[in-house]
């Protein structure tokens, strides 16, 4: 399908409502979504590149990454380059942490250093919240993933390329299929979902993966693939999470989850024709999705990775470019 068309000048020109932070999508409106989204159809679209490399001059940014991560860093420190701005990496085995700092005075040395923005991938559900009470004044602080509740640059990619490929939320079914329980991918989107307007999104997992529904009001839970699948117009799929899920949390093995709930072809053709297919990536090719779909037509789980680039430069731009407009 055709994308929307985008008016670039108009888009490069208009003031996008400023964020503070970007933690969770249930904070903002669909009007901010919207602007992100287009900030980032601009940035895909636009013909001069190098117009942006001085958006961030003189910015830097500091990557702390708390939890393996391949494509939110790359894609982060990508954005972050072409904005002009300086990414700072910290990971898991180089932070100070190591030695007992809290991640609280490690932002604070680096904010003392000239730094203002911090991108965090975390497995503590309680970060966020005291950090917010104790950072500078002018610090932001951009979630790059928090344990299982929470990745909302993650959301937003998804977000922009369902609306590239069916251009509207309404009247859409989403199908989310796996380990639901253990996705912070599922509940972002899922928040973003229900923001944009999207009435008809089905979980579909084994009971072992069954997430807590108060977190997925308004959505349907379905153990049956063939039932949840049927009439899908996007379909997402996510890997079985080994590294949180307790050993004797879990009785089901790979090999009979892989051939239930596998995203086979036989089992796409049970969605609309012309159904899309995601995932947040990594792929664990040959249990949750199979290499034909994976790499099938429907596939848009690389253009999700393209995406990721540009949201995360309207992120970046929408909430630092602020501090060079003072």
């Amino acid at each position: 399908m055709d994308e929307p068309e985008v008016d670039n000048e108009l888009i490069a020109n208009k003031r996008v409502a400023r964020l503070k932070n970007l933690l969770y999508l249930k904070q903002h409106s669909k009007d901010v979504i919207n602007q992100i989204l287009d900030l980032s159809d601009h940035y895909l679209n636009s013909n001069e590149q190098n117009e942006f490399g001085n958006l961030l001059k003189n910015q830097s940014i500091a990557s702390l990454f708390f939890e393996p991560s391949t494509r939110t860093s790359a894609s982060f420190q990508v954005a972050a380059k072409r904005l002009g701005a300086e990414t700072i990496v910290i990971d898991e085995n180089t932070s100070s942490a190591t030695k007992g700092e809290t991640v609280l005075d490690t932002i604070r040395n680096l904010e003392a250093m000239g730094v203002n923005a911090f991108v965090i991938r975390t497995g503590d559900i309680n970060l966020f919240g005291p950090l917010i009470d104790e950072i500078g004044p002018h610090t932001h602080l951009i979630s790059a993933g928090e344990s299982s509740i929470s990745h909302p640059t993650q959301g937003l990619l998804d977000l922009l390329t369902i609306r590239q490929e069916k251009r509207s939320f309404e009247d859409l079914k989403v199908v989310i299929m796996g380990d639901i329980s253990h996705s912070r991918v599922a509940r972002s989107l899922t928040e973003g979902l229900k923001i944009m307007g999207t009435g008809n999104i089905t979980l579909v997992s084994p009971e072992e993966f069954k997430p807590d529904m108060t977190n997925f009001p308004n959505t349907q839970f379905k153990k049956d693939p063939s039932e949840g699948l049927r009439d899908a117009d996007v379909i997402v799929t996510l890997r079985v999470q080994k590294e949180r899920i307790e050993s004797d949390e879990n009785s089901l093995s790979l090999e009979e989850y892989s051939n239930e709930y596998q995203l086979s072809q036989d089992k796409l053709a049970l969605s609309k024709s012309d159904a899309i297919v995601m995932h947040p990536g990594p792929m664990n090719r040959g249990i949750e999705i199979s290499n034909e779909v994976a790499d099938g037509e429907q596939s848009v789980i690389l253009k999700q990775v393209e995406n990721g680039v540009a949201v995360r430069m309207a992120v970046l731009s929408e909430i630092l470019k602020q501090q060079n407009d003072k």
